[in-house]
Order: C-alpha cells, then sequence, then structure tokens
C-alpha cells in the first residue's frame, strides 16, 4: 500500500533528525571507506624546499591519485605579506586552463603544513636537467618552444605575465613529451596590487626589469623567452632558432616583438639538410672530432714507440 504524503513527510523529517545528532567523528567514520575513499591527504613528503624563498613543496596521495602541495615554511605562516602572496599566486593559477600549464586545482589547509595550493602532478623531467644532460635534438627544442609560445600567448592574452620564464620552471613529462610551465609565485597582473617590485632570475630577467619604476609586460617574458630559445640554439647548433632569439633579447624592449605571436619560430620538423647543418655546427661533432683526434694522436704515438724500438 503506497504511503500518504505525510507518513513520507515524516520518514523525511526522522532521516534529517537522525543525521542533525550525528556528531562530526560519526560522520567522518560514514564516509570514510579507507585512505583510497577519504578526502584528506595521505603519504606528504617533502620534494622541495626553497634554499632563499619562503616556500615548500610536497607530494601527497588523495583518492589513489598523487598531488603537489605548495605552501609556505613554518616560519613564515604568520607572515600576513607571504600569505598574500600564496593566495596572489592560486587566484592567478585557477584562471588557467591551458595544455602546457600545470594546473592550479585549489586552495587548501592541510594538518601539519598550513594554506596549501593544490596543484596538478607532473611525472617528468625539468628542461634544464634535460638541457645539463644534453639529451634534445634540434626537432625536440623546436617543439618544446613552440609549446612555451603557446602557453605563454595564452596568458598574455588575459593579460597576466610569467615574469620568471628559465628552464627549472618546465617540465617534460615522460609520457607524451608534455611541455608544462610551472611556478606562478612571481606572476602578476594589473588586477593584483601587492608585490609589484621587479622579480625574476637574474640570467633570464630583462634590463628593464632592474630598474626600480619596472613594471610587469610581455616584452618581459619574451625577453626571457630570447634567452632560453638562444641556449637551445648553442646547445643544438640551431641557427634560425638562434636568429630568432635574438630579435627577442634585444635591449630595447620598444625594439622586441611587443606578442608572442610576431615572433618567428622555425618549423619544429626541420629539412635534412638543416638537421646536417645543425649537426655540423653543434658541440656533438666538436666532440666526435676531439675523440677522433685523440685516437689518432694515441695511434701515432704507439708507432712512433715501435718504431724507434
Amino acid at each position: 500500500m503506497s504511503k500518504t504524503l505525510e507518513e513520507i513527510d515524516n520518514d523525511n523529517m526522522t532521516e534529517d533528525m537522525s543525521s542533525a545528532y550525528l556528531t562530526e567523528e560519526d560522520k567522518d567514520a560514514q564516509l570514510d571507506f579507507g585512505e583510497l575513499f577519504t578526502s584528506r591527504f595521505s603519504n606528504i613528503k617533502l620534494m622541495y624546499s626553497s634554499p632563499s624563498g619562503p616556500t615548500e613543496i610536497y607530494t601527497a596521495t588523495r583518492y589513489g591519485r598523487r598531488y603537489m602541495l605548495k605552501g609556505l615554511k613554518k616560519q613564515y605562516l604568520d607572515d600576513p605579506i607571504y600569505n598574500m602572496g600564496l593566495v596572489k599566486e592560486f587566484e592567478i593559477g585557477i584562471l588557467l586552463d591551458h595544455p602546457n600549464i600545470r594546473r592550479t586545482l585549489s586552495l587548501e589547509v592541510v594538518s601539519g603544513i598550513g594554506k596549501v595550493i593544490v596543484l596538478e602532478y607532473i611525472d617528468g623531467s625539468s628542461l634544464e636537467s634535460l638541457m645539463n644532460a644534453r639529451e634534445l635534438s634540434l626537432s625536440s627544442a623546436r617543439t618544446i618552444v613552440g609549446q612555451i609560445a603557446g602557453a605563454l600567448s595564452y596568458i598574455h592574452r588575459k593579460q597576466i605575465f610569467h615574469r620568471d620564464i628559465k628552464p627549472s620552471n618546465i617540465i617534460i613529462s615522460h609520457q607524451g613529451n608534455e611541455v608544462k610551465l610551472i611556478d606562478f609565485n612571481l606572476s602578476d597582473s594589473d588586477e593584483f596590487i601587492i608585490l609589484k617590485n621587479p622579480a625574476g632570475s637574474r640570467k633570464y630577467m630583462a634590463p628593464e626589469q632592474l630598474t626600480a619604476s619596472a613594471r610587469p609586460s610581455a616584452a618581459t617574458d619574451i625577453y626571457s623567452l630570447g634567452v632560453l630559445m638562444n641556449e637551445l640554439a648553442l646547445l643544438t647548433g640551431d641557427e634560425q632558432l638562434a636568429h630568432s632569439a635574438i630579435k627577442c633579447m634585444n635591449h630595447n624592449p620598444s625594439k622586441r616583438p611587443d606578442a608572442v605571436s610576431k615572433i618567428k619560430f622555425p618549423a619544429a620538423n626541420p629539412s635534412f639538410m638543416q638537421s646536417l647543418s645543425a649537426f655540423m655546427a653543434s658541440r656533438t661533432l666538436t666532440y666526435i672530432m676531439l675523440g677522433v683526434c685523440l685516437v689518432l694522436a694515441a695511434v701515432i704515438v704507439a708507432g712512433l714507440i715501435d718504431y724507434n724500438r
């Protein structure tokens, strides 16, 4: 026999009342079905602590997935300026949705760490480590530059400026070799009024950023991109990439391309002659020739010793 509306309302009221009398511990117990289903982070491990800055980065798991947690060192937890900076980084990051930018997911408070930005975990290597290991070809270097340029063009359209483009802030994923631009700690936009001081890494910083009146702009990011492009060009012997880099590195910001879209990037897949030319100009050929010369010298010395005997 079907229930009347009054009986259904009484049943719903009983359920609501029983729920209301549950303690917070009871509710957690109802929802917690083990580590895989808990909303709390587990396996929290310190991954990186800035040697001179206020931030620390942890890895953690939740719902069986890995995440990055970016927070403040203990001595900075109560500092309002650094807390505002962390919130600003979150507010900028949460606006960005691009395949070549690490995703910002949320701003939360984690027990034992404090306020943290929850970030996408990327299984990969920094561009800096790949460059140091000389593991980049001309084609891969051009592909990486193209993806970085795509990410920069996207944030500039939103009037956001990264201000710290450098190899250590670029991750290349192990699966698919996808480029990810990371670390918006120094990023800025006209919408924010805090932390307007000149910022960046000295080697990659545009000259005008060294002045007290400096303001972030697309031109400052383009200069940093030019320095990075030039390093990759020297590493791979890419004359075309070097030519584009020089234009981006002009010390006069008004003479640089005023948008990423105006930079002439070489094609990702070079022709055979371009690849051969790059190889002839690369350090790899220099090392090969040096090795051949050493072997020939050793053979000649050995022959002279045998002749004198």
